[in-house]
């Protein structure tokens, strides 16, 4: 498996759906302004419009209640929702990006065919900065896997679910990393990690005593809504 992306002796931040705190989340405004603030990585969310272009957008459905697999991009764009491809095209080209795959079950646009990870995989076959491919789904990452071997994955999952149960499922598909929901992560979850051989990517981490905590534990990586809060804590700590 491809190695995980992060090289830094501190853990790299990485700008939560941009930098929501100041800027609509998910958004060219928000991912440059957390690149302004130091962020070397942002993370974004797409999914697929009805037409079958990828789009950047969190929530499956907008805020009137219409599934997002229902509208086309072009409508979806009145909406302020952005295609992935004009997203990329508009980033500084040396930001990292951390591409979130929604395709969780229960939702409208689940798709057992992996038809979104075909379309993202087209849109980042030729990108030259650094990348990463992460989702809840094991299914999800295992697909992008085989599409995109060149780039690392990362499964997420939430508190609830052990470090050592996480880990046997990404050994299973192929992931490179490990994705913890920060309220679940311990000392004790970080070794488990580390046995295991997997790297973590904490989400969503905002309170700087926490950021500074889990430095000093090791973790590669911290996601955050507040990039510069972040960055400011690890670098007194």
């Amino acid at each position: 498996m491809p190695s995980p992306p992060f090289a830094s002796p501190h853990p790299v931040v990485i700008g939560h759906r941009g930098a929501p705190l100041s800027h609509r989340e998910n958004t060219v405004d928000a991912f440059r302004a957390a690149w302004e603030q130091g962020a070397t990585w942002v993370e974004l969310d797409a999914r697929l419009a009805a037409d079958g272009v990828v789009v950047v957008h969190h929530d499956p459905v907008l805020p009137d209640g219409r599934p997002l697999v229902t509208l086309e991009a072009r409508e979806l764009e009145a909406h302020g929702v952005q295609r992935l491809d004009e997203v990329l095209g508009q980033l500084p080209a040396g930001l990292g990006v951390d591409v979130e795959i929604k395709n969780l079950p229960l939702e409208p646009d689940h798709d057992e065919g992996q038809r979104i990870v075909d379309a993202v995989a087209a849109l980042l076959a030729d990108e030259e900065r650094p990348l990463l491919i992460t989702s809840f789904n094991p299914l999800t990452v295992e697909a992008a896997r085989r599409e995109l071997p060149a780039v690392p994955t990362g499964l997420l999952f939430p508190a609830g679910t052990t470090v050592t149960a996480a880990a046997d499922v990404a050994t299973e598909v192929g992931a490179a990393l490990l994705g913890p929901e920060d309220a679940g992560l311990d000392a004790g979850g970080v070794t488990a990690a580390r046995r295991a051989g997997f790297g973590l990517l904490v989400w969503t981490v905002d309170d700087p005593v926490r950021a500074r905590e889990l430095a000093a534990l090791g973790v590669e990586a911290l996601c955050t809504n507040d990039p510069a809060g972040v960055l400011a804590a690890i670098r007194r700590g």
